[in-house]
């Protein structure tokens, strides 16, 4: 029995130790992202985590995806890019190929024909059928360019 209890222990510690360095490697590929661009003329790179204005930003984007949703965010990372040349918005639309391979790429069913102006592309790690984590968000149109990422567990309906 007690040889089952450690093997239990051991998986379970196994799964977890997983878990953590598959989203420190989504959060680490993020800041290389960040780092790269923050100095880019006509971007702006922000990180916020608690007790450093998480609250505030939850609170602004509460109404754009929901407060259930905002409740697990953990931390969240801002990358505007809408005074950004042609090339850096291109540059950084690459960028987002990172995490095909760390991330599960969504599509909305709903999506209409998108003209020349306008971009969307979002990524994230699905934990349970309303569960998420890691969910990084591209969103382009012709008043607005970014690119958030948010970590944590995340619900959605």
């Amino acid at each position: 029995m007690k040889k089952l209890v450690l093997f239990i222990a051991f998986y379970l510690l196994t799964m977890a130790v997983g878990y953590a360095q598959n989203n420190s490697e989504v959060e680490t590929k993020m800041n290389e992202i960040l780092k790269k661009y923050e100095s880019v003329k006509g971007v702006d790179c922000m990180t916020v985590t608690r007790g450093s204005g998480l609250g505030l930003i939850k609170t602004m984007l509460n109404q754009e995806f929901g407060k259930d949703f905002m409740k697990g965010v953990t931390s969240i990372t801002i990358i505007n890019y809408t005074d950004a040349s042609q090339e850096v918005c291109q540059a950084l639309r690459k960028e987002l190929d990172v995490f095909l391979s760390l991330l599960e790429e969504f599509k909305n069913k709903d999506e209409k024909p998108i003209d020349e102006q306008e971009y969307s592309r979002s990524f994230a790690r699905p934990i349970d059928e309303n569960t998420i984590s890691d969910f990084v968000i591209a969103m382009e149109d012709k008043e607005t360019k970014m690119i958030i990422y948010m970590a944590g567990k995340i619900k959605v309906e």
